[in-house]
C-alpha cells in the first residue's frame, strides 16, 4: 500500500547531529507567508548593515551566543541561548557569532520578504538553491 498525502502539513526533523555539524544556511519547509532558516556559524555571521524592507522577521538563539548592530554599529545587544530578537521590516541590522562554542539559530519570516537592502541597493533572496531539510511522508 502506498502512501498518498492528501494534506500539506510537514513533519519534519530540524536540529540533530548532522544538522548541528554543518554550516551555513538550511531552509525549513514553509510556504511564502511563513519561511524559516537555520544559520550555523562556527564564525562571522551577516557582517554587513542591511535591512528588509517587507519583512518582520525573529531570530530565536538555540545554541551559542550573537551580537546585533541594531540601527547603527554602535547599538550593540548580545543574545544568548534560548533568547531571541524581533526586528521589523526596515530594521538595519548585521551580527556575528561572539561566543565560544558555535552559534546555531533560527529565523523566522517570510520566503519573499527575505529580499534586503545593502548599500542602497535591492539584493533579491537566493533561498532557490539553497540546502533544505527534508520532510517526511504523511499517510493523510
Amino acid at each position: 500500500m502506498s502512501l498518498q498525502s492528501t494534506t500539506n502539513a510537514s513533519v519534519f526533523n530540524f536540529l540533530n547531529d548532522e544538522v548541528r555539524a554543518g554550516r551555513g544556511d538550511i531552509v525549513l519547509p514553509g510556504s511564502d507567508r511563513l519561511s524559516g532558516v537555520i544559520k550555523r556559524y562556527s564564525e562571522g555571521g551577516e557582517n554587513k548593515m542591511h535591512c528588509h524592507p517587507t519583512e518582520d522577521h525573529t531570530f530565536y538563539i538555540l545554541e551559542g551566543e550573537a551580537t546585533f548592530h541594531i540601527g547603527e554599529d554602535a547599538n550593540v545587544i548580545v543574545v544568548g541561548q534560548y533568547d531571541a530578537i524581533y526586528l521589523p521590516q526596515g530594521t538595519n541590522y548585521w551580527f556575528l557569532s561572539s561566543g565560544a562554542t558555535k552559534l546555531i539559530m533560527i529565523r523566522v519570516g517570510s520566503e519573499y520578504g527575505s529580499d534586503r537592502i545593502i548599500d542602497g541597493q535591492l539584493v533579491l533572496s537566493h533561498r532557490a538553491n539553497a540546502e533544505r531539510i527534508p520532510t517526511r511522508e504523511l499517510a493523510f
